[in-house]
């Protein structure tokens, strides 16, 4: 899906997907196997190619925005919505929480989506940021009028290093490194008689009582030493060197904003971040963790200061 890795890539060199949003040619073996006994199914006695279902969908939307796409947001839903996403609960408690969210098709018409691509955001300060996956296998999957599909979300923030920027699924989903806030769970997809340039979001909302996420470096980073306010630390065997530079931000055009909630899928990303301290100024990492970053700079902020990445020589 063209518009799924559009939405990944959009105003970051940092993010994983934008290097690779889905595996070679597009699917993942097996991935056309991969709705099970979560997807319900129902007999269907349609002939012939349905019109385009009719959908009342409110000018104001409550969930993130998927793009261009008109969106489904259940707090906008109601029993006669025939496209909705249906969570099992509204809030839940961290640090560990599980939650079910239901695609449910009553339009009449086939819905083509992908289950593998999932979407989990966050709502800070009046805006939704994607947090994950970053890296989605893109088979088309069709869910048919009068059947629903059922992903399982289950959270626990015990483990940071366990958090992943790749999808999880198409079911059951261990999604790591979530701080309290408000969330959406959503998906988007088209009718046939729409095609993908009119697409559908679903969405619904879930809100997690808990404390901030706080970042921290994973277990294997090493610091190697410190040079006035420089600071060199190593993961791994190293490989690829990143700088990190706190920068004024009148120096900054339009840095793009990172929750510690995308960060913590990123190991390199989140070394670097996670390494600042008091009197350092600039943070020197070599790393094997190459994929989060691309070659470009990149201008970030994150919890109120700005910072610029650089890939550099050794």
């Amino acid at each position: 899906m063209n518009r799924r890795r559009a939405l990944a890539c959009v105003g970051s060199v940092l993010l994983a997907g934008c290097l690779s949003e889905s595996t070679p040619g597009g699917s993942d073996p097996g991935a056309s196997n991969a709705t099970n006994g979560t997807t319900t199914e129902r007999p269907n006695t349609l002939t012939g190619t349905p019109a385009l279902p009719t959908l009342e969908i409110p000018a104001e939307n409550h969930c993130p925005s998927f793009g261009d796409s008109r969106v489904v947001c259940s707090v906008d839903a109601d029993d006669g919505t025939t496209l909705q996403m249906v969570p099992s609960k509204t809030s839940a408690t961290l640090p560990k929480a599980t939650v079910s969210f239901t695609l449910r098709n009553e339009t009449g018409a086939t819905f083509t989506t992908n289950y593998y691509g999932w979407s989990v955001w966050k709502r800070v300060d009046g805006e939704w940021f994607h947090i994950a996956p970053q890296i989605v296998p893109e088979p088309a999957m069709m869910l048919e009028s009068g059947d629903s599909h059922t992903w399982t979300l289950t959270i626990d923030n015990s483990d940071l290093d366990a958090a992943s920027a790749r999808s999880q699924g198409t079911d059951d989903i261990a999604l790591v490194g979530l701080g309290g806030g408000t969330y959406a769970f959503g998906i988007d997809g088209w009718f046939q008689k729409g095609g993908y340039e009119n697409a559908i979001g679903v969405a619904a909302r879930l809100e997690l009582n808990g404390d901030d996420l706080e970042l921290a470096p994973t277990a294997d980073l090493e610091v190697v030493g410190r040079n006035g306010d420089e600071k060199r630390v190593r993961q791994g065997d190293g490989g690829e060197t990143f700088v990190a530079t706190r920068i004024d931000e009148s120096d900054a055009e339009n840095p793009r904003r990172v929750l510690p909630e995308e960060a913590v899928r990123l190991p390199a990303l989140r070394n670097l971040l996670a390494s600042f301290e008091s009197g350092v100024e600039r943070v020197r990492l070599d790393t094997e963790q190459t994929g989060p970053f691309s070659t470009d700079t990149g201008v970030i902020e994150y919890e109120g200061e700005t910072y610029r990445i650089t890939p550099v020589d050794g």
